[in-house]
């Protein structure tokens, strides 16, 4: 007769063989994730202080837990991309596998994959997007850049969309001026060019507070130290810069080295030192403002510009913190005030 501890030995090893294969069985029982697709919604707005996105998916192997919007802003402003974290979950018996760009389906909000990872045995995915950019009303791209290196005048072209421009200096890559905010679709930097340099600037478009455009670049121009010297101290012959005038009887001011107020039988109309003339615009002589009109004449009385009000003078030069003959006050801009 056997001894029975031949059979208890024979069913503890049994028994201990049998456990070490249906733990990895039921390990194996578990359905893989290896493909997550999403659907992305987002009221997100140009001018909100908040907004929710939105993420659902067909998928029964998972839910969606929760998204968080990671971006720290006070006011969504144009060309603000939305970046989001989506917690996901799969169900009981399932597990993920995802962990990179393709195994990802993101439709919607120009959804697009940034990373991933999964936690608690990787019944957690967690996913994190970026969204498309905000667009405001109309495109605030500004082009045609140009920086002159004789007078400092920065110029470029006219954006209807754009209420204002915000424009700045810069001399070998870092900025020498302020923010400076221009009506118009141009400005004299040459206060700012105070030493010899690579200058370029930079302009944006703005409609409002919440909308303003991305910073366009001009291409550098090198500007030695005696034209920088000039341009600083004001004695460059950029038209409107010279102080030496002539008793021409021009209006408000004689003539310069840099231009000249010449009349003719229809009116006055200023000749630049390039024998240029400007035409539909501003410009700026001997520290005062004139419009001339879209034959190159000066002009007076009220002038309309981009939906303001401003008033000319007899002489041409645009009135500012004033009243007008007709008993309206302009500002220090010289824009009427309702």
């Amino acid at each position: 007769m056997k001894k029975p501890v031949n059979y208890l030995f024979t069913f503890v090893l049994t028994a201990a063989l049998t456990g070490l294969t249906i733990i990895p069985a039921l390990a194996r029982s578990r359905t893989e994730i290896d493909y997550v697709s999403l659907n992305f919604y987002s009221d997100i707005e140009v001018g909100d202080y908040d907004g929710t996105v939105s993420v659902t998916t067909n998928d029964s192997d998972y839910y969606v837990d929760s998204v968080e919007i990671l971006n720290d802003v006070d006011e969504w402003e144009h060309n603000d991309r939305p970046k989001v974290k989506v917690y996901l979950t799969a169900e009981s018996d399932c597990y993920f596998s995802a962990n990179k760009k393709g195994d990802f389906d993101l439709d919607g909000e120009g959804a697009t994959y940034v990373s991933s990872s999964t936690q608690d045995s990787r019944t957690t995915l967690i996913l994190t997007v970026k969204l498309d950019r905000l667009e405001g009303d109309g495109d605030l791209y500004v082009e045609g850049l140009e920086l002159d290196d004789t007078t400092g005048e920065a110029s470029w072209d006219d954006n209807s969309y754009a209420k204002y421009y915000q424009v700045r200096l810069y001399r070998n890559g870092s900025s020498c001026s302020s923010i400076y905010r221009v009506d118009d679709t141009f400005y004299d930097f040459s206060e700012d060019i105070t030493r010899k340099g690579d200058y370029s600037f930079q302009v944006r478009g703005v409609r409002s507070s919440s909308e303003r455009g991305d910073w366009e670049e001009s291409d550098s121009v090198y500007i030695d130290s005696e034209t920088a010297d000039d341009l600083s101290s004001g004695r460059s012959t950029r038209p409107g810069r010279s102080s030496t005038s002539s008793s021409s009887g021009g209006p408000g001011v004689g003539n310069s080295s840099s231009g000249a107020w010449l009349l003719d039988s229809v009116g006055w109309w200023y000749c630049n030192a390039d024998r240029t003339y400007t035409r539909n615009n501003w410009q700026y002589i001997n520290n005062k403002w004139y419009f001339f009109n879209e034959n190159g004449y000066m002009v007076t009385g009220w002038v309309l510009w981009k939906g303001l009000w401003y008033y000319m003078g007899a002489d041409g030069a645009m009135y500012t913190n004033r009243m007008t003959p007709d008993n309206y006050y302009v500002n220090g801009d010289g824009v009427w005030i309702p």
